[in-house]
C-alpha cells in the first residue's frame, strides 16, 4: 500500500510540475520583465537571426551534399515474401 502512495505520490509531483513550468514560461513578459515571445525585436536582432538561419541551412546543405544517393531499395520484408 505505502510502494503505490509513493509512486502515485511521485507521479503527480513530476506532472504537477511540468504543468506549472509550461504555465509560467511567459509570466515575465507580462510584468514588463524581460523578453517575452510577443514583444517586436529590434532591427538588428532580426538581421543577426536571419543569419544564424542562413548559416545554419548553409552548413546543412554542405553537410548532406557529401551522402550519395542509395541505388538499392532497403526492403527488409524481402525474403519474407
Amino acid at each position: 500500500m505505502s510502494m503505490r502512495f509513493v509512486s502515485l505520490a511521485l507521479i503527480l509531483a513530476v506532472w504537477a510540475g511540468s504543468a506549472y513550468a509550461q504555465d509560467t514560461r511567459g509570466m515575465g513578459s507580462m510584468r514588463g520583465e524581460g523578453k517575452g515571445r510577443h514583444t517586436p525585436q529590434d532591427s538588428e536582432q532580426q538581421k543577426i537571426d536571419r543569419e544564424k538561419k542562413k548559416a545554419a541551412e548553409d552548413a546543412f546543405k554542405s553537410a548532406t551534399k557529401g551522402i550519395p544517393d542509395s541505388k538499392i531499395k532497403d526492403d527488409p520484408w524481402r525474403g519474407v515474401r
